[in-house]
């Protein structure tokens, strides 16, 4: 089951629940946009798009309503396997314990995508990439400000901090360091980054020391 609902970005998409084929052409289409995305920094044309996809550009824009509505899906499927990985049950005898492996695994996910670095450089700054990003990362803060309550609840985390907005911090420095990695290295170290990331968190939100991680 997907974590984030696709077609959030309000753009227009079919009348009726999409067959299986539907299902499968909308599949296509994300997948060939996502690899033109990649290769052209960020800049793609729909007739591309679709000859890659192996359809007509017409199904694109019956399917997506228009090029911004194609992208703002591909931006929403990162979301969505981004999400998945972030909302894992990871496995630890405290908060923190578990926190670390979320981290490492969130720094893993962004280093081995390859659209992330398109996402995070060039692409980022459309109004429409923007719109359909602020509406994924509303559903991962409001994850993440129930996870932070739980650090709260067993103790590894100060009780004034306001969850919600310690999660906006959080996820919104994260996307901030990723973007800032991938700049200045060509192949960032998983361990390395994910190591420094975690002591930053862990100090925004005021770890207790002793919390075991």
């Amino acid at each position: 089951m997907n974590v984030l609902t696709p077609m959030t970005s309000g753009q227009p998409g079919p009348l009726s629940a999409p067959t299986l084929r539907g299902r499968r052409t909308r599949e296509k289409l994300i997948d060939a946009a996502r690899g033109a995305l990649i290769e052209g920094a960020g800049a793609a044309e729909i007739t591309d798009i679709a000859n890659r996809a192996g359809v007509s550009a017409g199904l694109a824009y019956h399917h997506f309503g228009s090029k911004d509505g194609l992208v703002a899906a591909v931006v929403e499927d990162f979301y969505d396997r981004y999400a998945s990985i972030a909302n894992q049950n990871f496995r630890g005898e405290t908060w923190a314990q578990r926190e670390v492996q979320r981290v490492r695994a969130v720094v893993r996910f962004f280093l081995e995508e390859p659209f992330t670095r398109t996402l995070f450089g060039p692409l980022g700054r459309s109004s429409s990439v923007m719109q359909a990003e602020s509406v994924c990362m509303a559903m991962l803060i409001e994850r993440g400000a129930r996870n932070i309550s739980q650090g709260q609840m067993d103790g590894d985390l100060p009780r004034q901090a306001d969850p919600e907005i310690a999660a906006a911090f959080v996820l919104g420095g994260l996307r901030q360091c990723m973007s800032m990695a991938l700049k200045n290295a060509a192949n960032p170290d998983v361990d390395q980054l994910a190591h420094a990331i975690w002591i930053l968190i862990a100090q925004s939100l005021g770890l207790r020391e002793g919390s075991k991680s």
